[in-house]
């Protein structure tokens, strides 16, 4: 078949044409130079204008990584970071200035990383705390009935525990050699007390201090005769919580033999964690609920604040008064409480998800709004409260700032990867992390791959003074529940994480406080309160996405407390950076928990830690 010369020529347009879309696609420079009239441009012109976009001031084409925008190229391959195919870079990308604290992206790679911004917004933060807590007998309801003599029960009237009971009904018949006595003097006062009132009366008052009543005295006197036992009588109405005595038992003076209580009214008590107690005030409206009547809220106002932290449990006790007619609440009965709380001034704001946490460093990603290509600047912030899905910020941002509130991570571990300021990193210059090899991707022959070296994403901690063997062997059961945890999230199970991770709760609280000495104390006071909060996370979470976000900052701090203070036998820290998150497992083998579905495989021992 003759090929003529105007198909030839008209082949070549397609085929440059092609070549011109394909680069608009895979670069994501469709509005690259919205001055250029591209249906204008004759073949031999377009192919120039390619060229002209992705070459350097030498004129030599450069190629980059979508997914990593530092990695600068001379020819085509994989990128020597993730594997992924190299294209080529656009001419602007270098005109953008970067810095230790700012990286640059193509807008393929933001859509590859899936990067979200959102403003920094003004306004009157709002929370919602969800309190456990249960419901218990007011103590200054509750009545101690106690024998002001020694003496001799010899019939109990109420003779069980949880028996209800009204003012002035008998309780218990006691006898008592004193009580007898007591009687005599009474009898023979009686009968001189036209002569001498003021022993008529003070004999009278012995038995008034003694808890009986008038009706008791005149019946005494009105029998003219001692009697051998007399009825104890219930100071007050209500329940009887606890009965110390039986028929024919001897109490001594001061004994308790009945404790009652009045359950009309009752204390709530609940369970607020210290990083909440800012938010809460006394007269603050609470509602909650019981298990009993899950569809039944019941209201009460918050009356006192404990001023001391549970130092098991790390919580204050927040306590409100709570009327009960019909007796629907019981003592001890579990509840769960609502409180709404807010500020009363207009704070900065920004969404949870943009804040990497750390400790004491807190970090956000800015966007760069001055500049066409996507800059992203690293800032460090002071975080205030958390207001539910967000952070007051009370430093380090201004209001209507773009953040990155979805795929911070990202950028983070491709600053990390370039060695720039980042989360894990604060000392810019030491050397970048070296290439990671992603499982089933093909590296060109010109990257090879390369193992990790001690130059980590993290700042590994070093032994110190005061460890004990047995705190080492206690820590070693909070890694054992961590490491079950570890084995949910590979399975995707979110009840089973849950579990775990509050055994491991229930070990670290087992643990306790102050278990060492000397710069060991010191550190794992720190520790300690982190871990409680990232344990806290994951098992108040809801999905299983936010329980791995809980386990990576987990991971992260239990990497550091394991390089301080050892643990029996042997543990492997394994790191992945397209995830850019760090884990513990038991085992060599690579099984990533943050993305078992779509890279199991994916990551590299970066250290064995064996004691």
């Amino acid at each position: 078949m003759n090929i003529t010369k105007q198909q030839l020529i008209y082949g070549t347009g397609l085929l440059l044409a092609g070549l011109f879309f394909g680069w608009l696609l895979f670069s994501g420079t469709a509005d690259h130079d919205a001055h250029t009239d591209y249906d204008q441009l004759s073949p031999d012109e377009m192919e120039q204008h390619i060229q002209e976009a992705h070459t350097d001031e030498e004129g030599e084409i450069v190629y980059t990584c979508s997914m990593h925008p530092s990695v600068r190229e001379d020819e085509p391959g994989n990128c020597p970071i993730c594997g992924m195919e190299l294209i080529r870079a656009r001419a602007d990308q270098a005109e953008v200035d970067e810095d230790t604290y700012s990286m640059v992206m193509t807008e393929a790679a933001m859509r590859l990383a899936d990067i979200q911004t959102t403003h920094v917004i003004r306004g009157f933060p709002e929370k919602q705390l969800d309190l456990p807590g249960r419901i218990k007998v007011d103590e200054r309801r509750l009545t101690k009935v106690t024998t002001h003599f020694a003496g001799r029960i010899l019939e109990t009237k109420v003779d069980f525990t949880g028996a209800p009971i009204r003012e002035g009904e008998p309780m218990a018949t006691i006898y008592s050699p004193e009580l007898i006595a007591a009687q005599r003097e009474l009898l023979e006062a009686a009968r001189q007390k036209d002569r001498n009132p003021r022993m008529y009366e003070s004999a009278k008052q012995k038995f008034r201090l003694w808890e009986f009543t008038d009706d008791q005295i005149e019946e005494i006197e009105s029998r003219g005769e001692v009697q051998r036992e007399l009825e104890i009588l219930s100071p007050v109405s209500g329940f009887v919580l606890s009965r110390n005595v039986a028929n024919e038992q001897y109490v001594m003076e001061g004994s308790i033999i009945y404790e009652v209580a009045n359950l009309d009214n009752l204390w709530v008590v609940l369970e607020a964690y210290e990083e909440d107690i800012d938010w809460i005030s006394i007269g603050d409206a609470i509602r909650f609920r019981s298990r009993s009547n899950p569809g039944q809220n019941f209201e009460a106002t918050v009356s006192y604040i404990d001023p001391v932290v549970n130092p098991g449990k790390r919580t204050v006790g927040i306590r409100a008064d709570v009327n009960n007619p019909g007796n629907r609440l019981k003592p001890d009965m579990l509840v769960r409480g609502t409180l709404r709380a807010g500020l009363d001034s207009e704070k900065l704001m920004v969404p949870v998800s943009s804040v990497l946490w750390t400790g004491p460093r807190s970090l956000v990603y800015v966007k760069d709004t001055s500049v066409d290509v996507p800059r992203f600047e690293v800032r460090e912030v002071e975080l205030g409260l958390r207001a539910g899905d967000y952070y007051v910020i009370e430093e380090g941002v201004e209001e209507d700032e773009e953040v990155v509130f979805h795929g911070a991570f990202r950028i983070d571990s491709e600053m990390q990867l370039a060695d720039r300021f980042s989360m894990m990193n604060r000392e810019p210059g030491r050397g970048a992390v070296p290439v990671h090899d992603h499982g089933d991707m093909e590296m060109d022959d010109d990257h090879e791959h390369v193992d990790y070296i001690q130059v980590l994403p993290y700042a590994h901690g070093e032994e110190v003074d005061g460890v004990t063997e047995d705190f080492q062997n206690d820590f070693l059961g909070l890694i054992r529940a961590y490491l079950d945890g570890k084995e949910a999230l590979l399975a995707s199970d979110s009840e089973a994480v849950g579990t775990a991770f509050q055994q491991a709760l229930n070990e670290l609280q087992s643990i306790g406080l102050h278990r060492m000495q000397s710069d060991a104390h010191m550190l794992w006071m720190e520790h300690y309160e982190t871990i409680e909060n990232h344990l806290n996370h994951i098992t108040g979470a809801d999905n299983i996405e936010d329980q791995r976000e809980g386990f990576r900052g987990l991971s992260d701090v239990l990497i550091e407390a394991i390089n301080s203070y050892g643990i029996p036998g042997v543990i492997y820290h394994q790191y992945c950076p397209m995830e850019d998150a760090s884990w513990l497992s038991s085992e060599e083998q690579i099984e990533n928990p943050y993305a078992p579905d779509t890279m199991l495989n994916c990551g590299e021992i970066i250290e064995r830690v064996e004691n």
